[in-house]
């Protein structure tokens, strides 16, 4: 191979390399100033018994805090209930265990570390018990990486 060819080869090899390198770069970038939700994601969802309000930490792989607020159809809390959140992720068949929500006040509950395992969809299924009734509610959630 003559010198020029040489030269012309490593001069490629070099803008090549160059240029990975600016693409790792802007990837970095990107990563660490695209815009993120600022503050917890809200949630509302009802049922015939309940009004609920989830509100969710972080949608992102991870455990997240969740905190239900939990009234009945007029708006009036319920301070006698108990409430349980699982996370599941059905089209891989994760279900992870349910975890006891603590009471922070008249028809306030939380939970400070739910296990979201991978990204995808996710549903999380709530358990209000009031002792006299249970009510079941599913409410899905997107997770991203």
């Amino acid at each position: 191979m003559s010198e020029q060819a040489e030269n012309t080869a490593t001069s490629r090899k070099g803008v090549l390399a160059g240029g990975v390198v600016v693409v790792i770069v802007l990837a970095a970038i990107a990563w660490f100033v695209w815009p993120r939700p600022s503050g917890p994601l809200v949630l509302r969802t009802g049922s015939p018994q309940h009004l609920v309000t989830i509100s969710i930490d972080s949608v992102r792989i991870g455990s997240t805090a969740i905190d239900v607020t939990v009234t009945d159809r007029s708006g009036a809390t319920k301070d006698h209930a108990a409430v349980r959140i699982q996370a599941n992720q059905p089209l891989m068949g994760h279900a992870g265990q349910p975890i006891a929500a603590a009471a922070t006040g008249p028809g306030h509950f939380h939970a400070p570390s739910v296990p979201l395992m991978m990204t995808g969809p996710w549903e999380l299924r709530l358990s209000i018990d009031e002792h006299d009734s249970v009510d079941e509610l599913a409410v899905p959630i997107w997770v991203g990486g």
